[in-house]
């Protein structure tokens, strides 16, 4: 009988062989490793963070160190046993400490780096896989990872329903109070309309009326009532031949809707025939919406979008709120919360911490997209006293983008460029009390070198405090066999 060699026992063989060299040099550095897990903060119930060695030399031990757990492991690709790790975390520390050999058969030893166990975190993600080429939208899926292990899973996929002759795009995936018995998801063209789980029921509706521009786009959940807000986007992408920045999207006209679930039926918020605005976020009470805005007053007609292309350096949305009364439905005046334009910059993606104290943004150079600019950086907002700063310990030189707090808001996960300028991946910082983040760490895989061999990129990542129950083929089945349910228009109230 054949016996087969699995992963779990060589990894066990590797552990178990290895060695702490008796006598070593020092290196007066930490270990250059991938991804960059040095000195982190994680979660106390994150899967191993696997990295690789990126240090010349013919042999390498690590070892790590937590209370009176200790795992050895050789070679370079660096993978540590799940129930040994489970061990390692309860210490609250753990101590990495690489040694390499070089040529000559010496052993150097680095200086060692940490990993503190803080909160934990909610133990379910979700987010987009998408190609990196805008043209091969095909083949995008929504998908949700176990934090606490490496199983990945598709929630819905694009070739699960299109055809041939008819595509599907899927996009802004949204859930109400970190919970998938109440989500949602837009699919667009064949077989399109919002995707609602109600209560753990299918619905399929469309938002699209004669008084609205289109089907509703980046949603927030109401997190007290039923209703949920969105914008409403007539969206142009434009690529560019000489520009460092690639791909340039705008939308021409844009409004904010609330969609009232209950009765199907669409209200326009804000509709401003000169004001773009976009990303509604509402607050953890629910009284007040956040949304970004630019006024734009240029012309009308076929040659608006050209006009706009070429004036988009110009395009700073700043920040508004509107107060709102959930139980009668109506909304105060809008106030401007920050005037990014007078900075030369455009403020976009707002999301407020579940306790209500702080907002975290994007801010770039303009537009309302900035996933595809050279830069884009976090500023975040002191809600208390109005106060901000550039969040320098999230930052990088390439382009962050989407961004989401943990339900207990102790964690942000982010997307972001840093690791090659090109393709978008997801990183996870936590918060302290004092309003400080941690230095960011890349999503663990299984193999350390997955990240750098995945040619797409994620996309609006999201927290779940649990799976979606609903499988892939029952979104497949339901979609494909059901029309969409024209929502009703109705003026918002007060007026």
């Amino acid at each position: 009988m054949k016996h087969l060699i699995t992963i779990a026992a060589i990894l066990g063989i590797m552990v178990s062989c290895a060695k702490v060299p008796a006598s070593t040099g020092t290196v007066d550095a930490e270990p250059s490793i991938f991804p960059d897990y040095t000195d982190v903060v994680i979660p106390s119930n994150i899967a191993p963070l696997n990295f690789r060695i990126e240090e010349k030399a013919e042999k390498y031990i690590t070892v790590f160190t937590g209370g009176s757990q200790k795992i050895i492991v050789k070679g370079d690709k660096v993978v540590i046993p799940p129930k040994k790790w489970e061990k390692l975390k309860k210490s609250g520390l753990i101590v990495i400490q690489v040694y390499a050999m070089d040529q000559s058969g010496s052993w150097r030893s680095f200086i060692p780096f940490t990993y503190s166990v803080s909160d934990e975190i909610d133990p379910y993600i979700s987010y987009r896989i998408i190609p990196v080429a805008v043209e091969s939208y095909q083949e995008l899926s929504i998908r949700e990872r176990n934090l606490t292990s490496f199983k990945e899973d598709i929630i819905f996929s694009n070739t699960m329903v299109q055809t041939n002759e008819n595509g599907t795009c899927i996009n802004c995936h949204y859930y109400k109070n970190y919970t998938t018995d109440n989500m949602l998801f837009h699919v667009r063209q064949y077989k399109g309309g919002t995707v609602l789980v109600l209560d753990g029921k299918l619905h399929k509706v469309n938002m699209k009326t004669d008084s609205t521009l289109s089907a509703g786009v980046y949603p927030a959940w109401h997190p007290t009532h039923d209703y949920i807000a969105l914008s409403n986007n007539r969206t142009h992408q434009s690529v560019h031949s000489v520009s460092h920045d690639k791909l340039e999207v705008l939308d021409d006209i844009s409004d904010l809707i609330l969609y009232d679930i209950k009765n199907n039926a669409v209200s326009i918020i804000e509709n401003d025939s000169c004001e773009l605005e976009n990303y509604p976020a509402w607050t953890p009470d629910g009284k007040k919406l956040y949304y970004v805005s630019y006024k734009y007053e240029g012309g009308y007609g076929e040659k608006r979008k050209n006009e706009m292309f070429l004036a988009r350096k110009d395009f700073h949305f700043n920040l508004y709120s509107k107060s709102f009364d959930p139980d009668t439905r109506t909304w105060g005046p809008t106030k401007m919360e920050f005037d990014a334009a007078a900075l030369d910059s455009s403020i976009t993606w707002p999301r407020i911490s579940p306790n209500g104290k702080r907002l975290l943004a994007c801010i770039s150079t303009h537009g309302v997209f900035p996933l595809d600019q050279i830069v884009s950086d976090f500023i975040m907002f002191n809600l208390e006293d109005g106060s901000y700063r550039h969040v320098d310990e999230l930052n990088s030189p390439f382009a962050e983008s989407y961004h989401c707090w943990s339900s207990n808001g102790k964690w942000v996960m982010f997307s972001t460029r840093r690791e090659d300028g090109v393709h978008t991946r997801l990183y996870f910082s936590h918060i302290d009390g004092n309003g400080h983040f941690s230095k960011p760490f890349a999503l663990p895989q299984r193999d350390p070198d997955y990240s750098r061999e995945f040619l797409y990129a994620y996309n609006i990542p999201e927290f779940m405090k649990e799976p979606v129950h609903i499988t892939p083929r029952q979104f497949a089945s339901f979609i494909s066999s059901s029309d969409a349910t024209p929502s009703e228009y109705e003026s918002k109230r007060g007026e």
